[in-house]
């Protein structure tokens, strides 16, 4: 209580106790001393009876407060328990992730490892084919540069040689073409694409690298780098929140490789979290012509929950069962090719009815190099999801710092 509610109490006890003094003096018939002492016994009266309920109202009050202190240690305490409990998870989570870390770590150094010391293998046999056509090449003047030669006019030994310097200098580019929703247009996935460089700058396509670095053994190198970057690219992704999926390109080589191939998986154990993401892709050259050493190798990977896919297909009359049992998940047939033979009538099937067919054994239909609008038109009539090529974005670089800042 307030001490102005105090006082107005006792202001109010004292004038009640005055009248009913005066009221005892004028109509009560009592002496002035013996009315004014009732008054002071009334007045001490309604005092303490104040009093007494003042303090059972503090008791009442300090009652409260003591069990709102209780309840906010039992509170406390058990905020305390749930936070070591989270610190215990934490720190579990943490030395797990520590632990998960290192061993990606330790893997993709091997990944580096096993390509450093492929370069210094391959660059071997690389000295003594520039000796012996030393005494064929023309020598630049002193001080005179020495003119880029188009990669179309090299030898294959020369062509091979800009390859690995290309490799050893780490020329070599990620580029991302999109994959796109039909008819929407949304960007699904991107297909990573490599791209060397030769010492002036010229770019040097798949289509003319793979055609000497294959018989070179030169493929599971470039593998090594692409899936590298991919695995990087995924990661830049998640960063972003994003479900966005890569495919990654795999040779036929490197499935037959018996040193990277083991290296390759290890390296993927450790990145099982990004299975949903990442899809490697193979040729249907590839794919049809899997032996129990390349069926073994895709086992293995798709035992880790990686999917795949089929490109470069130049029969849609498919064998959708073994392509389902080998984890095929994505076929991708060229616009042209799809609505050539189904044309021509070349197809098992109804053209309409392809997708549906895929959908029956889990199989989605991308069809790629869609380069007009009228193509748009005519695969649609398929009931296509996906679509890819220069109409929807052609391969894009991706610049090495931002793959640089990926932890």
């Amino acid at each position: 209580m307030s001490r102005l509610n105090k006082i107005m109490l006792v202001m109010t006890s004292a004038i009640l106790a005055a009248t009913l003094s005066f009221g005892l003096i004028v109509f009560g018939d009592l002496k002035d001393m013996e009315a004014w002492l009732v008054g002071g016994v009334i007045f001490l009266l309604v005092a303490q009876t104040h009093s007494t309920l003042a303090r059972a109202s503090e008791r009442k009050l300090f009652v409260k407060n003591i069990a709102d202190i209780n309840s906010f240690a039992s509170g406390l305490n058990r905020d305390l328990e749930r936070a070591e409990a989270d610190i215990e998870v934490l720190t579990e989570r943490l030395e797990t992730e520590t632990k998960t870390r290192n061993e990606e770590i330790v893997a993709e150094m091997r990944v580096i490892e096993s390509f450093v010391k492929r370069l210094a293998e391959e660059r071997q046999p690389a000295k003594k084919i520039a000796a012996s056509q030393q005494a064929n090449r023309v020598v630049p003047l002193p001080g005179v540069a020495s003119p880029a030669v188009p990669v179309d006019q090299l030898n294959d030994a020369d062509l091979l040689d800009v390859i690995r310097h290309a490799l050893e200098e780490n020329r070599v580019d990620l580029y991302l073409q999109p994959i796109v929703t039909l008819p929407q247009r949304k960007v699904k996935y991107y297909e990573a694409l490599t791209r060397l460089r030769g010492g002036a700058g010229e770019i040097i396509m798949p289509g003319d690298y793979m055609r000497v670095a294959e018989p070179a053994g030169m493929m599971p190198t470039i593998d090594n780098l692409l899936l590298f970057r991919c695995v990087q690219v995924v990661r830049k992704l998640n960063e972003r929140d994003s479900d966005t999926g890569v495919f990654c390109n795999i040779s036929a080589n490197s499935l037959l490789d018996s040193e990277f191939f083991p290296q390759f998986v290890e390296y993927m154990q450790h990145n099982t979290m990004l299975a949903d993401q990442l899809v490697f892709e193979f040729s249907q050259a590839t794919i049809d012509a899997c032996g129990p050493i390349e069926i073994a190798s895709l086992d293995a990977l798709a035992k880790l929950g990686f999917r795949f896919s089929m490109d470069q297909v130049t029969d849609i009359n498919l064998d959708y069962r073994r392509l389902h049992n080998l984890n095929v998940r994505y076929v991708k047939i060229a616009a042209h090719v799809l609505v050539g033979q189904a044309d021509d009538g070349r197809t098992d099937i109804r053209p309409e009815d392809i997708k549906e067919l895929m959908a029956r054994y889990g199989m989605n239909l991308i069809v790629d190099m869609i380069e007009k609008e009228r193509a748009v038109v005519d695969v649609l009539d398929f009931n296509v999801d996906y679509g890819q090529g220069y109409l929807f974005g052609s391969p894009r670089p991706v610049r090495d710092e931002v793959l640089a800042d990926v932890a």
